[in-house]
């Protein structure tokens, strides 16, 4: 027995790093730790590439853990086109009706003077890249603590952590909001949709959250994009 050697002990660290992540179908304080637009390689086709945002919330005070999520930025006819649900017959967003809901709802919680000049100079965007460097510019550094609602999605018979949808179409055709995050913790609350799938979560077989990956005197209409001050 004179083999033992405890030499290492020094230099070595016995607990994980592992990041935890935000859970399911729960609201957290968090703050915005990352947004940023990027693209990844298509896994079908690996010639083809995509444009996405990316968005990293950070849990504060009790909520420990990380959420985050990427969103991708339509680019083709059908992200503009609407679809009813053929059991229902209920009208859907397009995607690029929750794409947009979905980032201006957060610059509108975490920076609101910075969602109102968006609207204000609406008609100078010109393309989505406009819209998008403008939420970026709206969020980036922005360290205001919010609640975040988060819902599940269920991927090859794991659940993992997810934004709820944004918007819903009402009678008269218009987008309306649901919201998701908010100043005040009182304004989320969970569909009773969402409770169902709440429920049949919590009494599945429990995942190892740390495996878990969470896988933007001149005229108005003279005035620059880049020179919007939000």
């Amino acid at each position: 027995m004179s083999n033992f050697s405890f030499g290492a002990l020094a230099n070595t660290s016995f607990t994980s790093n592992t990041t935890n992540y935000l859970k399911p179908y729960d609201i957290y304080k968090v703050v915005l730790s990352k947004i940023e637009k990027t693209s990844i390689q298509g896994k079908k086709d690996p010639t083809a590439n995509y444009d996405l945002v990316s968005l990293e919330f950070t849990g504060v005070g009790e909520n420990k853990g990380v959420f985050s999520t990427n969103l991708f930025v339509p680019n083709k006819d059908s992200d503009f086109e609407r679809t009813a649900n053929p059991n229902t017959g209920k009208t859907s967003p397009s995607s690029f009706e929750r794409f947009q809901f979905t980032l201006m709802q957060i610059v509108e919680a975490i920076n609101p003077e910075g969602a109102q000049k968006i609207k204000d100079n609406a008609g100078k965007l010109k393309t989505i890249d406009d819209f998008i460097g403008l939420v970026i510019k709206a969020l980036n550094g922005k360290k205001t603590e919010v609640y975040l609602k988060l819902v599940g999605r269920n991927n090859e018979g794991k659940t993992y952590s997810a934004l709820p949808t944004s918007c819903w179409i009402n009678q008269d055709g218009n987008p309306q909001p649901l919201n998701f995050i908010n100043a005040k913790e009182d304004a989320l609350n969970f569909s009773n949709y969402e409770l169902t799938q709440m429920k049949a979560y919590q009494n599945a077989k429990p995942t190892n959250m740390d495996k878990v990956e969470n896988n933007p005197d001149k005229a108005d209409n003279d005035i620059d994009i880049d020179d919007i001050e939000l």
